[in-house]
């Protein structure tokens, strides 16, 4: 198996979403008390709530992947048809 073939998505786009959602609700949390900056959302913290979410989205993705990586796990159709495969000369070791 190549290289490209294990690389899992959900490492870079877990940091992406748990370093910018750390940055969104710090801002959120420093500007807090400010009651101009949230007139417009009814004084909801759009940056402290939306900010927690894309923490807790990124904490799950990493999770997942963590709980995903590991040898995959190879069947016994798997290898027949890589040896198979390897005979007809389609893959090479």
């Amino acid at each position: 198996m190549s290289g490209a073939a294990t690389l899992d998505l959900r490492y870079p786009i877990g940091g992406l979403f748990v370093v910018l959602g750390a940055l969104l609700a710090g801002y959120g949390a420093m500007t807090n008390g400010d009651a101009v900056m949230y007139g417009r959302s009814t004084g909801v913290n759009v940056n402290l709530w939306w900010g927690l979410v894309m923490l807790v989205t990124g904490v799950l993705f990493l999770w997942l992947a963590r709980r995903g990586s590991g040898p995959p796990t190879r069947s016994a159709e798997g290898l027949a048809t890589e040896r198979r495969e390897e005979d007809l000369g389609l893959e090479k070791h």
